[in-house]
């Protein structure tokens, strides 16, 4: 029997990694992160590889901008059929179905947790509850009051760019602010999205987001883009300094308060 070159093994191995890439392409990526995010029933049926699982991170803005396009699409069916009041609300609602309501339920989970202040235990503890307390009801609230109000206050054509904006560059923040930061919990939806893969999963969802301004481009829309930028940076270094970490339920915190900003930006002015 001849003698197995060292190298072999490794070998071996990549070629095996490499074949699990194939089978976890991009299109398998945007599938698992469609899942995470809305209540489509997209995801794929067998069980996706941990590299695979890493990379959806990267393609979050993808579905957030998705979600956008259908959101503006639905704007000029719904303001010539009830006007701008009643349009702005039936969208919310129709974003928070798509979505299933994950976020709000982590923006509340979150307001909770704040009356933890820095007793970090005290806090996951909070936001790993289900219930909702005082602090997480008026904090969903008072974001759909501000979602509604500001996309009812901006015309259909501005509405429309708000829409198709918002959604993407929330999912955005949730990327940029989970950047080359620790994940708090040893186990949980985020354990694998944040860690390994930050870099290049922050360049991808970056390059998307560039890319989606093309088709609205303007003074207002690159405010919108400088507010989002804003918005993630600060709440990471908020995170890291209250906790020293992220969660699942902060991220989505995240990208529900990047999302609002950017509509009362593009509502602002």
């Amino acid at each position: 029997m001849s003698e197995e070159r060292p190298g072999a093994e490794n070998q071996a191995n990549a070629t095996h990694s490499a074949a699990h890439a194939a089978r976890g392409g991009a299109l398998a990526q945007i599938r698992l992160a469609a899942g995470f995010l809305t209540i489509l029933p997209v995801l794929p049926r067998a069980d996706a590889e941990p590299e695979t699982v890493v990379a959806s991170f990267g393609w979050f803005p993808l579905v957030g901008f998705a979600l956008g396009a259908m959101l503006a699409a639905g704007n000029l069916l719904l303001t010539r059929l009830f006007g701008d009041a009643l349009a702005a609300v039936l969208l919310v609602l129709t974003l928070t179905v798509l979505t299933g309501a994950v976020h709000l339920d982590a923006l509340a989970d979150t307001a909770d947790a704040l009356g933890a202040g820095t007793d970090r235990r005290r806090a996951l503890d909070i936001m790993r509850d289900s219930r909702i307390g005082s602090f997480g009801t008026a904090a969903i609230f008072f974001f759909l009051a501000l979602e509604c109000v500001a996309l009812a206050t901006m015309g259909e054509a501005r509405r429309a760019a708000a829409l198709w904006l918002a959604p993407g560059l929330a999912r955005w923040a949730m990327v940029a602010a989970s950047w080359r930061i620790g994940y708090l919990r040893p186990e949980g939806a985020g354990t694998l999205l944040v860690g390994s893969g930050g870099d290049r999963n922050l360049s991808r969802a970056s390059a998307l987001a560039a890319l989606a301004v093309v088709p609205v481009l303007s003074w207002r829309a690159l405010w919108a883009y400088a507010v989002a930028a804003a918005g993630a940076a600060l709440l990471r270094a908020a995170y890291r300094r209250w906790l020293g970490g992220v969660t699942g339920d902060l991220l989505g915190a995240a990208g529900e308060l990047v999302e609002v900003a950017v509509l009362l930006a593009m509502a602002a002015i």
